[in-house]
């Protein structure tokens, strides 16, 4: 398999599917259904300042996130996580849009992996 990857690393997928082509691409597919809706999400919580919400959507999305490599946000979320309702709500934006850019980023990854592979 081909894994022409900018931010994802996909060291965890291949290790927990044990190189099994069609549990990979299930993983992928997932990934790319599961994570625009909780973009979304995440924006109109955002937008209706619900911390609370934010918070519990990150910290869904975070086994997912790790298992798909993305760790350089694994310390922003464990941030929110713990900080959501004292952080200014400046902080929390831009805590939330850096984790929607990097997903976005993930997203394109799983889009080509995908294209290229099955």
């Amino acid at each position: 398999m081909h894994w022409n990857t900018k931010i994802i690393n996909p060291q965890d997928l291949i290790n927990i599917s044990r190189g099994d082509d069609k549990i990979i691409h299930k993983y992928l597919l997932q990934f790319q259904e599961l994570i625009p809706q909780r973009i979304e999400s995440l924006k109109e919580n955002l937008k209706a300042e619900d911390r609370k919400q934010v918070r519990q959507l990150l910290h869904q999305m975070s086994p997912q996130i790790q298992f798909f490599g993305l760790i350089e946000l694994v310390k922003p979320i464990r941030r929110l996580e713990l900080d959501y309702e004292t952080m200014s709500l400046e902080d929390l934006n831009t805590l939330v849009q850096t984790v929607i850019t990097k997903l976005n980023l993930a997203l394109n990854d799983v889009s080509l992996t995908l294209k290229e592979n099955f």
